[in-house]
């Protein structure tokens, strides 16, 4: 799993919200794809539990930076 940090800035939670979104669809979303589509049903499994922690993480990420008052920037 690949696991990116990115970072809100206030007045831009929209493209940070489709940049997260478009990372997690390319990274997990088309494995979980390919593994259903092998009719996988232990890898497909796994790949679900995956994807639910990164959605979970990428929620809890947005949450906090919401508390942010400076908002900051993508981290390199």
């Amino acid at each position: 799993m690949i696991r990116r940090r990115y970072r809100m800035i206030n007045a831009d939670i929209e493209s940070w919200a489709l940049a997260r979104a478009h990372h997690i669809v390319l990274n997990e979303g088309l494995s979980l794809a390919k593994a259903a589509q092998d009719l996988d049903r232990k890898r497909s499994r796994s790949l679900v539990y995956e994807l639910r922690k990164v959605i979970t993480a990428a929620i809890v990420e947005a949450h906090a930076a919401s508390f942010d008052p400076q908002g900051v920037r993508p981290e390199s």
